[in-house]
């Protein structure tokens, strides 16, 4: 289960779903079926783990728990963080709140209210003190009715480990979360509804005296004036969200990417027709290129195992790049759809071009290879030469 999680940690909550689910089952396939049809397997060490886990009453406990967490602590952010779009805005307040909400657990909620991140790392997650009593541990309802079913020795080691797992997640996202990161926390400014929050313009110079390499200084007197020019501005709600009636009569609402939202912004003009803003889109474009995380690299990788088919075996960089490069411009001409890519005048000029340039570049690969073996004969020939001398 560990190896599991390390490298597919996303899946590990449907995969849970589906045990708990067959339950009955497994135990009628291992502890029945597979004895009646296989007498030896009894001496086999895997299966005898195998039907340990699957008597105990709190091997299901565990695994409703465990269920529990996922779902509850961890799906929402680790689903969030998988998009697409950018959300390196969102990423201090993602991490924040997964980390108050591991607290929220299993510590007392008078030490957590009110609370800044940088309070909530100051509480020590040992002490017995700050912790909830048994029955204020954050379990779910589910794990709570099944644990009824066990002996009362085994619900005080359950309730101990429950504590345990707790504080070892709390102390692992104490020292890998970027819960103390200053310059993800001003990040934060670039999200629509922070327009008129007194700390944005703050945080807007801040992260650009970090990038001194990005803005100059005349830039930054320019920057302070143009995000002076934004506060004033009027946003239309349907920049940044999009309010849909579902099937009742609730109202909801679905936020746009942001960087769909400061294209709207960007493309606000004077009364004269100039762009109103001009340093301020250097910065924004620059920072939302930042990675909110791996989901991007790790999806890049499965899109080149993905164009490795069964007629290749390998593929240079050059032809993943074309391959890649290919596909993406079918993506945003298309939406994804060969047929539906307009055919203009550029392109075709384009694809013509390629292919003079592939052709000369054919040609240097062969010249290079005859000049090899031009080579390689002519030491050869020299070599026996030397031996008939």
């Amino acid at each position: 289960m560990k190896r599991f999680v390390i490298t597919r940690w996303i899946e590990v909550g449907p995969v849970i779903k589906r045990i708990i689910d067959q339950w009955l089952i497994l135990i009628e396939y291992f502890l029945v079926y597979l004895p009646k049809i296989d007498k030896k397997i009894i001496n086999n060490d895997r299966w005898k783990r195998i039907k340990t886990q699957l008597e105990q009453k709190k091997t299901l406990v565990r695994l409703h728990f465990i269920l529990y967490v996922y779902r509850h602590i961890f799906s929402k952010p680790l689903t969030c963080l998988q998009q697409k779009q950018p959300l390196i805005h969102l990423l201090f307040e993602e991490c924040s709140n997964l980390f108050r909400n591991i607290l929220i657990s299993f510590i007392k909620d008078d030490l957590l209210t009110n609370k800044t991140v940088k309070q909530l790392l100051s509480i020590s997650f040992d002490s017995q003190a700050n912790e909830k009593p048994d029955s204020k541990l954050a379990i779910g309802e589910i794990t709570r009715n099944e644990l009824q079913e066990m002996p009362t020795n085994e619900k005080i080691k359950f309730m101990h480990d429950v504590r345990d797992i707790y504080k070892t997640i709390a102390r692992e996202l104490t020292r890998t979360l970027p819960v103390t990161n200053k310059f993800l926390q001003n990040l934060q400014f670039m999200h629509p509804l922070q327009q008129h929050h007194e700390s944005s313009s703050k945080s807007l110079m801040i992260i650009a005296r970090d990038l001194p390499q990005l803005l100059s200084d005349g830039n930054l007197d320019y920057l302070n004036v143009e995000w002076r020019l934004y506060e004033n501005e009027t946003i239309p709600e349907e920049w940044y969200q999009q309010k849909t009636t579902s099937g009742g009569s609730d109202e909801v609402i679905k936020c746009h990417p942001i960087d769909n939202y400061w294209k709207h912004v960007f493309a606000v003009k004077t009364s004269s027709g100039i762009a109103k803003f001009v340093v301020l889109p250097k910065l924004i474009k620059s920072l939302l290129s930042l990675s909110h995380g791996n989901a991007d690299v790790e999806r890049g990788f499965s899109e080149n195992a993905a164009l490795i088919t069964d007629d290749r075996s390998y593929l240079s960089d050059i032809s993943i790049n074309g391959l890649r490069a290919t596909k993406d411009a079918v993506k945003f001409y298309g939406q994804g759809k060969v047929h539906e890519v307009p055919i203009c005048k550029g392109l075709l000029e384009n694809v013509k071009e390629a292919h003079s340039r592939y052709q000369v570049d054919q040609e240097r690969k062969q010249r290079i290879l005859k000049e090899k073996e031009a080579i390689e004969a002519a030491a050869k020939l020299t070599k026996n030469k030397e031996l008939i001398l």
